[in-house]
């Protein structure tokens, strides 16, 4: 068993009691070992159990939370940064522990310092990217957006007598017959704006995402943001992030609300 391995154990109280006692029995006889027990010891109180769950791939609550976070390629590049850092500091405390005792606890005080620091700013990168996207993206998507047209419309024409009852069929979720009873309408048609919203989104709710953007580009020239609006939250809903930042602001905090990007 490696020492780091066999000194966690035993700092955690898991060894037998045959490990044990040919552990403390090392202790005696072993100064550099007895040295690098200290060292972990000292690393434990200060960090607690996160010092381990960080510099090895053990699994803590907080990690497997944000799993999907630490699978990313920067994350674990950065948990590797974190390891190499703990393993180099240890060997030069050691090091310095047999040059100056004292050095060494001040050196000791400097990286701990700094390796709160690190956490400190995991705590903060995870808190940040572990905001529920899709629960803000839900309550986006019920404020209707140019949806009010039943309400904006005065008239009492044809046309609008028709919106409402595709607007009726699209609120069901019968997003094929909200198509079926818009299409024979045009560019030239009065409120023609409104009946692109409801095909984009009917589109989109058909799995249709390459015309529903045909459909929100031609909108563009109708009703710019409530194109950009719908962009959004269409890439949203397809996890693409960087690409609804280009139409959103996307919230930093989880009391925030997503907004159209000025």
């Amino acid at each position: 068993m490696e020492d780091d391995i066999l000194i966690a154990r035993f700092l955690r109280n898991e060894l037998s009691d045959a490990a044990q006692t040919a552990f403390l029995k090392r202790l005696e006889t072993d100064t550099s070992f007895k040295e690098q027990v200290q060292l972990e010891k000292q690393l434990l109180d200060a960090l607690g159990e996160t010092y381990w769950s960080y510099a090895t791939n053990d699994t803590n609550k907080r990690i497997e939370a944000y799993k999907n976070i630490l699978e990313s390629d920067d994350t674990q590049q950065l948990k590797s940064t974190i390891s190499k850092a703990i393993e180099t500091y240890k060997r030069k405390a050691s090091e310095e522990a047999e040059a100056s005792h004292r050095k060494s606890n001040f050196q000791f005080a400097k990286r701990v310092a700094a390796m709160l620091v690190i956490f400190c700013s995991l705590f903060w990168y995870f808190s940040k990217d572990s905001i529920n996207h899709k629960t803000l993206t839900t309550a986006a998507w019920q404020k209707n957006i140019g949806l009010d047209f039943t309400v904006r419309n005065g008239s009492s024409d044809s046309i609008k007598v028709t919106l409402a009852k595709a607007l009726r069929l699209y609120t069901n979720k019968e997003y094929y017959q909200t198509l079926q009873i818009l299409k024979t309408y045009n560019a030239s048609s009065k409120h023609y704006k409104d009946v692109l919203v409801l095909r984009a989104l009917s589109h989109h709710k058909l799995d249709k995402t390459a015309i529903a953007f045909q459909t929100l580009d031609s909108l563009a020239m109708y009703a710019p943001n409530i194109s950009k609006w719908y962009k959004g939250l269409i890439h949203l809903e397809n996890d693409e992030l960087k690409k609804a930042e280009l139409y959103l602001e996307i919230p930093t905090t989880s009391n925030q609300e997503i907004k159209l990007k000025k």
